[in-house]
């Protein structure tokens, strides 16, 4: 019986383990809930003592359920703008990787074009040399 006690054991400290990293877990979402909701208070507080904010803090363009209609408006269209943006970052981005290939394809072209000039040139070079040779050859 003390294998399966042994075993009974290991199993049920995994158990353990594991219950113990999802309270963990748990722990922290409650704590971040906490805090984005004490945040909001915040903000409601000085909505109503100082009236609306002109400008957003940084990373908070969420709109949140507790935000004013005002301030939700204002969000979106400030995400609106930041993903126009980024499109047209990326669109730019993309015709840059475009034109660097095209780039990099016309230097390759004219390359090879110019390693096929040069092996035809010796070519004709090393044929005229061989014409001269039997020449010289005959006299």
């Amino acid at each position: 019986m003390g294998l399966f006690d042994k075993l009974k054991e290991r199993v049920s400290e995994k158990l353990a383990e594991q219950a113990a990293k999802q309270g963990k877990a748990a722990a922290k979402k409650s704590a971040e809930a906490a805090l984005s909701v004490a945040k909001d208070a915040g903000r409601k507080l000085e909505e109503v003592l100082f009236g609306e904010r002109d400008e957003l803090p940084p990373g908070d363009d969420a709109p949140k359920r507790t935000d004013g209609p005002a301030e939700r408006k204002r969000k979106e269209q400030a995400r609106k703008q930041k993903e126009e943006d980024m499109g047209e970052r990326l669109r730019a981005a993309d015709r840059r990787v475009k034109e660097r290939d095209a780039r990099d394809a016309e230097e390759k072209r004219v390359a090879q074009d110019r390693e096929a000039n040069r092996a035809r040139v010796e070519k004709e070079v090393d044929d005229e040399l061989a014409a001269l040779k039997k020449k010289i050859e005959k006299r």
